[in-house]
């Protein structure tokens, strides 16, 4: 008898819940990779004249900073730098575009490949093993992290603190894999809720299983969406401090300060997942408690 509601139990905790918080996680990495890099790239050589007086030959990491000059070929971006053109080889790679929005920095994460056009001008911060070879210079692969490139729109001095600040994803939970995830969930549900609706069953199990079916639209219906709004406040509250702690181990190295704005995001982060649980909890009771009636 409670078969339908057992099914659409599991493939609601699959679908909405399961693959988009992997998919988070993923997320996650990802952007926890790009601060190391950018920190990383930070501390290594700048690439000057000096280093440039060379035979041809790989001259190992470096990092640069200059103005975009021109795109060549598919794979070739060209820096104009304060000693000279360099050519970065982009095959494979990920470009960084960093841009003051509102009064927000912001983050976007592209495919080189997917690139239509840079603005000439444009500054960017660069990092990988240079090649000299034939008077071009060239920055490269080093293994297999294709070269670092951030496009900015701010001074060199200052990109690296504003890359770690804002290099995170606004919210996790919604990434590629939940909306493929979620429109898997929706066809899913649909074809339980046809298959099972019609057939005579206690109004409990249909109220169950209609509401396992829509539950990702559950917070956002009153009264609920209080904890919605509460789940919003307190995850830009543990993104913030998040923040605060990637600057402390930056700038200041102070272990105390970082682990105690750590503590900080991890209880932020508790209260949001609380907020929203609570929401999804108060509404999806509601919600059996109507259609019950109803159906």
């Amino acid at each position: 008898m409670f078969l339908p509601v057992f099914i659409s139990l599991a493939a609601a905790t699959l679908f909405y819940a399961i693959l988009p918080v992997v998919g988070a996680f993923i997320v996650r990495e990802q952007w926890r990779q790009f601060r190391k890099r950018v920190v990383l790239s930070s501390s290594l050589p700048e690439l000057c004249a000096s280093a440039l007086a060379v035979d041809e030959r790989a001259m190992g990491l470096y990092r640069a900073y200059g103005e975009v000059d021109a795109i060549s070929g598919v794979h070739e971006l060209w820096i104009a730098t304060a000693h000279g053109s360099l050519v970065v080889d982009l095959r494979d790679a990920w470009v960084y575009v960093l841009a003051n929005r509102d009064g927000e920095d912001k983050i976007d994460r592209r495919r080189w490949s997917g690139v239509l056009s840079v603005r000439p001008g444009a500054r960017a911060f660069v990092a990988g093993v240079v090649i000299v070879a034939g008077g071009r210079v060239t920055m490269g692969r080093s293994g297999k992290d294709a070269p670092l490139v951030l496009l900015h729109d701010g001074e060199d001095d200052r990109v690296s603190r504003r890359a770690v600040w804002s290099g995170r994803h606004e919210n996790e939970y919604w990434n590629p894999v939940t909306q493929v995830s979620l429109a898997l969930g929706v066809v899913t549900m649909s074809s339980v809720v046809s298959l099972f609706l019609p057939v005579s069953r206690p109004s409990l199990v249909n109220a169950l299983m209609l509401t396992a079916a829509f539950s990702p639209l559950l917070p956002l219906l009153p009264p609920g969406v209080i904890g919605f709004f509460g789940y919003r406040r307190f995850w830009k509250r543990a993104r913030f401090c998040r923040a605060r702690r990637d600057m402390e181990a930056l700038e200041a190295d102070n272990t105390a300060a970082t682990a105690e704005w750590r503590r900080r995001a991890n209880l932020a982060t508790l209260a949001s997942v609380a907020s929203f649980a609570g929401a999804l909890a108060i509404n999806a009771w509601l919600a059996v408690f109507v259609l019950r009636r109803l159906l």
